[in-house]
């Protein structure tokens, strides 16, 4: 009964893993895509609208790096400028020189941007 327990719980991790690799390859927003629609999320006139536009260092965990294709998956604190809560998800990286120094697990902040419907990192810092 243990044995079966302990391949089910290897199997689930190992699933999980797969997927989360997956997510990553395909450079898909883990839950972007679920807060990508286009009802009203409080803002209210053009001051709301200004004022979420304008570009400011977001808190993150690298929770993994895709190198060959310049793609970070983040565990993020809430981004103002797109109106959206934290969670964890991919970005492109404008720069691919950007992530060089950077690891798994490293503390940074980051200035998000949306281009062409992806979301990129234009500027990223690791926190000491």
């Amino acid at each position: 009964m243990k044995t079966t327990m302990k391949t089910t719980i290897k199997a689930t991790t190992a699933f999980t893993l797969a997927v989360s690799t997956l997510l990553l390859a395909l450079g898909a927003p883990a839950r972007a895509t679920e807060h990508e629609h286009s009802h009203d999320h409080g803002k209210q006139g053009a001051a709301a609208d200004a004022g979420a536009a304008v570009d400011e260092f977001v808190n993150a965990e690298i929770r993994a790096i895709d190198r060959d294709n310049a793609k970070l998956m983040l565990k993020h604190e809430a981004i103002r400028k797109f109106n959206m809560n934290g969670m964890t998800m991919g970005f492109r990286v404008a720069d691919p020189k950007l992530i060089e120094a950077l690891a798994v697990g490293d503390k940074v902040r980051f200035i998000p941007d949306r281009v062409n419907g992806q979301y990129v990192i234009t500027k990223i810092e690791k926190l000491q």
